[in-house]
């Protein structure tokens, strides 16, 4: 694998190579938005979850209100 991916234009092999960085990033951010779910439903206020999931209030704000 890593060999078809060395053969590639420069350019390609950067995307290539972080794809599976960027699915990670999402992965960790849908568990976040997760966490902030159940800790809105239980009654938190939007402060702690910020502090506790490193959302921002806006983003949980908006999670609530969906």
């Amino acid at each position: 694998m890593m060999e078809k991916i060395d053969n590639l234009p420069e350019r390609e092999k950067e995307v290539v190579l972080q794809l599976p960085n960027s699915y990670f990033e999402k992965g960790l951010e849908k568990g976040r938005q997760e966490i902030a779910l159940e800790l809105i439903a239980k009654g938190m206020p939007i402060s702690q979850i910020a502090e506790i999931t490193k959302l921002s209030k806006e983003e949980i704000e908006k999670l609530a209100s969906e």
